[in-house]
């Protein structure tokens, strides 16, 4: 048991944290074949301005250039110290980053950075490791068998009573962590103890979307598209893309679906989320 391996981690197992009513841990995966820029960070944010409390988890980067840990370095954001931080930092941001040793770190010293590639705890411990008592969780996995993951995280975290994992195919194989608007799109949803699983086929990418959503080389261009992405404007790939996720963020916290795309839309073009984003800074 990876609990029994790491004692701190088995502590902040049997208790987890006490978080706002209605918090969601967002945690991703990684490891894609098409490499997106840090969608995950622009969704968490935009889905705090629109009200839901958001616990994102963080780490370096291990298969592409910037990690979210880059990005929050490059926008001088500081994520949580110290676990126990996490529910004043929530009541006063919405929003609170947290590194993943924090909560696992035997576990993280022996393992973290270590995988290239999606191994079998990509499934479960993006979520599994950040303890706290919240709603629930949207967990994007560079995978088709979504199920698997929400599956157990139902049998590992069954505090998380809501929860979505997400999972886009661009093309047979290319796979991304997060919700897509093209490609085909995949999302198993936790509710009341049952897992659904809804598999929708939509249009290839073209090229100017993967280019407009592609990581970028540096650390500086990748944060400044996240900026980007929470500007009040007309709507382009990547306001879209941000908006879909920052949706399912806010959904997990039990906010119906089409409200919760109305709420991050208007969050963003009524300068909600870019304010939150210069208040962390």
């Amino acid at each position: 048991m990876i609990t029994e391996f790491d004692g701190v981690l088995g502590g902040y197992a049997e208790q987890p944290l006490d978080v706002p009513e209605g918090s969601v841990v967002v945690a991703g995966s990684g490891k894609e074949q098409f490499k997106t820029f840090n969608v995950s960070t622009a969704a968490a944010i935009l889905a705090a301005a629109s009200g839901t409390p958001v616990v994102k988890g963080i780490s370096r980067s291990v298969s592409a250039v910037s990690g979210a840990a880059d990005i929050l370095d490059v926008l001088d954001i500081r994520a949580v110290d110290r676990p126990e931080a996490l529910p004043e930092m929530l009541d006063r941001f919405g929003i609170a980053f947290v590194s993943y040793p924090l909560f696992c770190p035997r576990y993280a010293a022996r393992y973290d950075g270590v995988f290239g590639a999606l191994n079998p705890a990509s499934f479960f411990m993006p979520v599994a490791t950040i303890c706290v008592r919240a709603r629930g969780y949207v967990l994007g996995l560079a995978h088709r068998d979504v199920t698997l993951a929400a599956a157990a995280l139902r049998r590992i975290r069954p505090d998380l009573t809501t929860g979505v994992v997400a999972s886009t195919e661009l093309s047979p194989g290319e796979m991304i962590d997060e919700h897509g608007d093209v490609g085909t799109r995949r999302l198993a949803r936790l509710a009341d103890g049952l897992i659904t699983c809804g598999i929708r086929q939509g249009q290839e990418p073209a090229q100017s979307w993967r280019h407009a959503v592609a990581h970028r080389p540096t650390h500086r261009g990748n944060a400044a598209l996240v900026a980007s992405a929470l500007k009040p404007g007309d709507d382009t790939p990547v306001t879209a893309l941000v908006e879909l996720n920052a949706a399912l963020v806010v959904a997990a916290s039990g906010t119906d679906i089409d409200e919760a795309v109305d709420l991050v839309r208007r969050a963003r073009r009524a300068g909600h989320a870019i304010r939150l984003l210069s208040t962390l800074t």
